[in-house]
């Protein structure tokens, strides 16, 4: 936490008065087989004249969308496939705007998938289906002094690999008057790691090993039934 208010008087000291700073208290997260997911603090300083929005948004992956319907007594899942779902998506703002007022910003929603259209039905049940996962939520920046602002939030345990695109956009009357980014890398390490790279880029091998592992395993269980 030191570390976060230091950074902060920095930030204080040195800033424009046109332009806002943020940072994050850390830029790298490692998962690994005991990950329980790790809390990630935003801080910075804004312009008094102009309202920030910040998204943090994933890499985007494949994924699939079921949705329930009912034909004649019973109910089924119908699935559908879908290949732009972002691994993780968080709106800040100050001063707080719902996602019904950011949907009046064209340059923003243009630029993220999740939140193309207040109408969409689908992004709408994508949005939802993240919400329960704790991949998706929207909150306010808090302010601590001044134009100070702050807030801690937690990348879950079940969050996928790889960067996290953090874009700060500087809004007056609904429109972008400055734009930065930075990212959040998460990283995969330990042996689930590299079990998974050898699934990816060598899959012909990984499973010439199941298929020999399988073969030497069922071999010493007759044996060992045999001996009975």
């Amino acid at each position: 936490m030191f570390k976060v208010i230091f950074t902060i008087l920095l930030i204080s000291c040195s800033s424009i008065s046109w332009s806002a700073k943020f940072s994050l208290d850390k830029f790298n997260i490692e998962i690994n087989s005991n990950f329980l997911g790790e809390e990630v603090v935003l801080f910075g300083q804004k312009d008094d004249g102009k309202d920030l929005i910040i998204i943090f948004e994933g890499t985007e992956k494949q994924g699939k969308l079921f949705k329930k319907s009912k034909k004649g007594l019973f109910w089924i899942n119908n699935r559908k496939d879908l290949d732009k779902i972002p691994s993780f998506f968080a709106i800040f703002s100050t001063p707080k705007k719902s996602i019904n007022e950011i949907f009046l910003i064209p340059s923003i929603t243009r630029s993220h998938f999740l939140i193309q259209s207040s109408f969409s039905e689908k992004l709408y049940q994508i949005r939802e289906a993240l919400r329960v996962k704790g991949l998706y939520f929207e909150d306010e920046l808090q302010s601590v002094e001044g134009s100070l602002f702050i807030n801690k939030f937690k990348i879950p345990d079940n969050i996928s690999a790889g960067n996290i695109k953090v874009n700060l956009y500087e809004i007056k009357d609904n429109k972008v008057k400055n734009f930065s980014q930075k990212k959040l890398n998460i990283q995969k390490k330990g042996i689930t790691s590299r079990f998974e790279t050898m699934l990816e880029e060598q899959s012909l091998v990984y499973a010439v090993i199941l298929v020999i592992f399988s073969i030497v395993f069922s071999l010493i269980s007759n044996w060992l039934f045999r001996r009975r």
